[in-house]
């Protein structure tokens, strides 16, 4: 495997140390240029005011004795050194003595003026007597500072160079020491990789290079060898999963194929139990109702027409008669309801089933006005369900709520949602006669009640119709009761996770 030169790991890591080794030199060479160039300058500082101090007396003399001679062999001393290029010694009274300037050498280094202190290039020095304490002149002279930071710069120029040229240096010498440290050692690494088995990768080991065991190379190595046995024994255990998948594979097609008769099978057996229950609710809506119609029909007749002619016990027979019918028809109906609630294609939707609630109280309230119910109502409760079928939930639940609330005082009916075991539960709440709790388990079953006809009139069938419907929807339905102190019945409509009830 070729990786070009620019992209090996010795070759960036050279190119990054020389980088920095350069950056690094030029940073600190400057830096200490900088320093020794302020160092430079106070040593010229020091040094002017030396040759002033060593001239001092001579140029006192010449303005003591206002010797013009004398000042000018004082100021021709001074040209002696180089950095001064004006010097003039003054009497007290500013009268010129003496005099020389020549010409200032132009520098371009005039982008070191602030560093140099360029405008700081005037010295001057008081002349006194011999008391020390009465001035009787001033010597002044200018230096070319530019002048100083050329030859310190010329000497500095070489230090940078070799400053750089040291560090460019040990920049290679690392690099050539990392290339054979760990750049050929991962080379020769990732050589041995590509001779790997895709096949039987666990039959390759890699070997560690010398001088590599106990560092990260050689961990990272022997981790590889560990991944190469483990994805050999995974590699021979999915070849032997394969194997099993396809005799499986095969099973499944057989099972399959047994299903789908059995389905077929299934499916015909349900046709005809639908054939059935459509015969058998054609026999209850017509068969069984024409004779019960018949029954009705001449007991009225003979209530109306013959009622005078009859003694109190034929009319009592009679009463009981036309009574058992009635029950007769609405155990029927009921029986229609409950068998018609299991049966029809559900369509779910979300509506607002807090809507649908009130306008079923208010349709009971309006056919009852003799009944004065509280109907506390959650406002915009909604659902995800077949209206149809809940509509006839909501109904037997209200029922139910009119029917056990008629000897109540102050009949409350509330609706609203609660949370169950992490899940929205809807209850239809009432303060009426209640139940006792020990029977519970009978509650939703088909012609069970558990108060007495004579105080409560009903099948039994209403509740056990709730049940289906709930069921139908994937939901539960329960109910926490007192026996005086009211009922709560809550349901779950859960939303499926598919629909499809809109699906063909």
């Amino acid at each position: 495997m070729n990786i070009k030169l620019s992209n090996r790991l010795f070759f960036r890591h050279t190119r990054n140390a020389l980088l920095v080794a350069l950056a690094l030199g030029v940073v600190v060479s400057l830096a200490q240029i900088v320093y020794d160039l302020s160092s430079e300058q106070r040593r010229t500082d020091q040094t002017v005011l030396q040759v002033l101090n060593t001239t001092k007396e001579s140029a006192a003399q010449a303005a003591y004795s206002l010797n013009n001679e004398l000042a000018l062999r004082v100021v021709k001393g001074l040209f002696e050194y180089d950095p001064i290029y004006s010097a003039q010694i003054t009497d007290d009274f500013g009268r010129e003595l003496a005099s020389l300037e020549r010409p200032l050498t132009k520098h371009e280094l005039s982008w070191l003026g602030p560093l140099i202190r360029a405008d700081q290039n005037l010295y001057t020095v008081p002349l006194y007597i011999g008391d020390g304490k009465t001035v009787i002149g001033e010597m002044r002279v200018l230096v070319d500072r530019f002048l100083i930071a050329q030859d310190f710069l010329d000497r500095a120029g070489l230090v940078i160079l070799t400053g750089i040229l040291r560090n460019f240096g040990l920049a290679i010498f690392f690099g050539v020491l990392f290339y054979f440290t760990l750049g050929r050692p991962v080379m020769m690494t990732i050589s041995s990789l590509t001779t790997i088995d895709p096949n039987q990768p666990g039959k390759t080991q890699l070997n560690i290079p010398p001088g590599h065991s106990e560092d990260e190379l050689g961990l990272l190595i022997r981790k590889i060898n560990n991944i190469l046995s483990d994805f050999d024994q995974t590699l021979q255990q999915r070849y032997l999963t394969e194997e099993e998948l396809k005799r499986n594979q095969n099973t499944i097609r057989q099972l399959n194929l047994r299903l789908e008769e059995r389905v077929k099978q299934r499916t015909s057996e349900l046709e005809a139990a639908n054939r059935e229950m459509e015969s058998f609710t054609y026999s209850v809506s017509h068969d069984l109702r024409a004779p019960l119609r018949t029954i009705g029909g001449f007991s009225n007749i003979l209530y109306d027409e013959y009622a005078g002619q009859l003694d109190d016990q034929a009319t009592h027979y009679l009463d009981r008669v036309r009574k058992g019918t009635q029950r007769m028809e609405t155990l029927i109906n009921d029986l229609l309801k409950l068998s018609r609630s299991t049966r029809g294609d559900l369509h779910r939707a979300d509506f607002n089933l807090s809507e649908l609630f009130q306008e079923i109280a208010s349709e009971y309230a309006q056919d009852r006005p003799e009944r004065q119910i509280t109907q506390d109502i959650a406002p915009n409760v909604t659902a995800y369900a077949d209206k149809r079928f809940m509509r006839v939930v909501l109904e037997n639940l209200i029922n139910n709520v009119w029917k056990y609330t008629a000897q109540t005082p102050h009949p409350v009916i509330s609706f609203g949602t609660t949370i169950v075991n992490n899940e929205v539960a809807y209850y239809v709440r009432d303060n009426g006669a209640g139940f006792d709790m020990a029977y519970a388990n009978k509650l939703f079953a088909p012609f069970q009640r558990l108060h007495s006809s004579r105080d409560f009139e009903g099948n039994g069938v209403g509740l056990a119709t709730v049940q289906r419907v709930i069921h139908r929807h994937g939901g539960d339905v329960w109910a926490e009761a007192k026996v005086n102190e009211g009922a709560t019945f809550y349901f779950t409509l859960p939303r499926p996770l598919v629909d499809f009830s809109h699906q063909d």
